[in-house]
């Protein structure tokens, strides 16, 4: 009885091992929603305020905070138009917020809320507006195309698809069967590349003839996560400060908007996530045709970019859009700055009452799966009651051993994570990785090596593995299941930033626990075998 109670229990272990690792390694892909927006049809009305500029490029420059944008060039860019502080909505992830920027739809609500993208996103944006006007919309990049986040079609397509090294420097077409909305796509090969081609995008040339160029430059993210904040970083921003001079002085600012935003900033040693002010405010710099120069706006947030571009280009805001234009910054005249504002108020409180019945359908926590937790844990005392009656376990001392591991990894990430409950103190996938493997051979060594100390001391050694098991692997899987009882698919409201942390860090707890049981009972098993052959 007591070998068949640990090859079950071993058995077990081992499943839950691999499930609950993959589920820790694919939280991000948890998380990702359809839109409830965009189960509804967008609200496009047109509130026919004039058209205030030739085009509108705008730079969003991936990683860069509030702190570290005053370089030259910015500078004067402020000093020529209008700029303020906008704040990114939470999580503040990159690909989440170049939706936010293109569609007015914090992620939260946008169901994008991490980088890896399921397709479509379903959601209205600036450019459909554009185009629905019968303007032409540009994009460019150094790393990959923002407009291919909303590839529309029968396939399923990878993020990865326009970011391979064989678009490097190329005019980027979407596949057959899929469309964008843009009417082309630029990949440069390195950032010195991209100013000429900003500069003929963004031309008076009839030819090109593009309303709006939204652009991606990636290359102060990087030395962020590379190196965090420090000479490095700031050696890329420079750099990208230097580009933009190049790129801007051939654009005729007398007939263009320029734009200068970024998705997120970064915390100290590099990451971001959270909703750290260092991490959630970032620059927003109006320049050119049809901006007050020295003009202030109070509040200003990433999800009001989007209707701010409408309102330039005099066509209708994204019909999800949640923010408003800042029309404060606008040279638009009384009866157009009262028609737009109140356009947007409008659509942005009846995408609210949609947010709204969303979350109010998505009660947590939810009681079914809080009874089926306390069933299982009733079950499971029931279970070890009647084998520990059977003699086919028995609870030794020092059975806390049995939940060694788990608390050994909830440590971990404590200290991958510097003390802060927040994605944005999570190191790079790499690092996340070597780290989280230290800590998980750690963890399953302890919890090994302390089990083996209590079972030793046992008269049944496997008897004693046995209740170790249960009691402990029991006890991880209940906290697991009592934390899902609260969180679980679909994220219609994301996790709070602790959350964000923690349920993928238990997930993997407890895997890292599984292990280590299925480990100790082998050799509780193989040393019984060992010692029934001897005598």
């Amino acid at each position: 009885m007591r070998f068949v109670v640990a090859a079950c229990l071993i058995v077990v272990a081992g499943v839950t091992a691999i499930k609950l690792g993959r589920r820790a390694q694919n939280w991000n892909d948890e998380l990702a929603l359809r839109s409830p927006l965009a189960e509804v049809s967008p609200i496009v009305d047109d509130p026919q305020t004039p058209r205030l500029t030739g085009r509108v490029v705008m730079i969003v420059i991936d990683g860069l905070g509030i702190d570290e944008s005053h370089l030259p060039f910015l500078d004067e860019l402020r000093a020529r138009g209008a700029s303020t502080v906008a704040e990114v909505p939470y999580p503040t992830i990159s690909r989440p917020n170049y939706v936010t920027l293109l569609t007015g739809v914090p992620p939260a609500d946008s169901g994008v809320r991490a980088n890896r993208v399921p397709f479509p996103v379903g959601l209205d944006t600036v450019m459909d507006r554009v185009r629905a006007a019968q303007l032409r919309v540009a994009s460019a990049s150094d790393f990959g195309v923002m407009p291919n986040l909303f590839a529309r079609g029968s396939k399923t397509l990878s993020i990865g698809w326009l970011e391979s090294p064989a678009a490097h420097g190329t005019r980027i077409t979407a596949p057959p069967g899929i469309t964008w909305p843009v009417d082309e796509a630029i990949r440069t090969r390195s950032l010195e590349d991209l100013a000429p081609v900003i500069a003929a995008l963004g031309s008076d040339d009839a030819a090109a003839g593009f309303a709006f160029v939204p652009v991606l430059v990636l290359d102060v993210d990087r030395a962020g996560h590379a190196h965090g904040i420090g000479p490095e970083y700031r050696a890329a921003a420079t750099a990208v400060d230097n580009m933009l001079r190049t790129a801007f002085g051939h654009l005729d600012l007398t007939r263009t908007t320029v734009i200068v935003v970024a998705d997120h900033g970064h915390v100290a040693p590099g990451g971001h996530g959270g909703p750290e002010r260092e991490v959630a405010h970032v620059p927003l710099i109006l320049a050119g045709k049809g901006i007050l120069p020295g003009a202030k706006a109070h509040g200003a947030r990433s999800i009001d970019v989007a209707p701010t571009i409408a309102a330039l280009l005099g066509v209708p805001g994204p019909g999800h859009a949640e923010g408003r234009a800042l029309v404060e910054l606008l040279d638009l005249d009384s009866a157009a700055y009262k028609t737009r504002t109140v356009f947007d108020l409008r659509r942005a409180a009846e995408m609210g009452r949609v947010m709204e019945a969303a979350r109010a359908a998505a009660s947590r926590p939810d009681p079914l799966r809080l009874a089926q937790v306390a069933v299982g844990l009733l079950a499971l005392a029931a279970l070890g009651f009647w084998l520990s009656r059977r003699r086919a376990l028995l609870l030794p001392r020092g059975a806390v051993a049995g939940v060694a591991g788990f608390a050994l990894m909830l440590v971990a990430m404590i200290v991958v994570t510097r003390g802060h409950a927040s994605p944005s103190y999570v190191p790079s996938l790499a690092r996340t990785i070597e780290l989280g493997t230290i800590g998980i051979v750690i963890s399953i060594a302890v919890q090994v090596g302390a089990s083996w100390l209590a079972i030793r001391r046992a008269a049944d050694r496997l008897a004693a593995a046995n209740g170790l098991a249960l009691a402990g692997f029991g006890l991880a899987l209940a906290l697991r299941f009592l934390v899902r009882a609260w969180f679980f698919k679909p994220f219609v409201v994301v996790p709070s930033p602790f959350w964000f942390v923690a349920i993928p860090t238990i997930d993997l707890a407890t895997a890292t626990c599984a292990v280590a049981t299925a480990i100790s009972l082998a050799l509780a098993v193989a040393t019984s075998l060992r010692a029934s052959a001897t005598a």
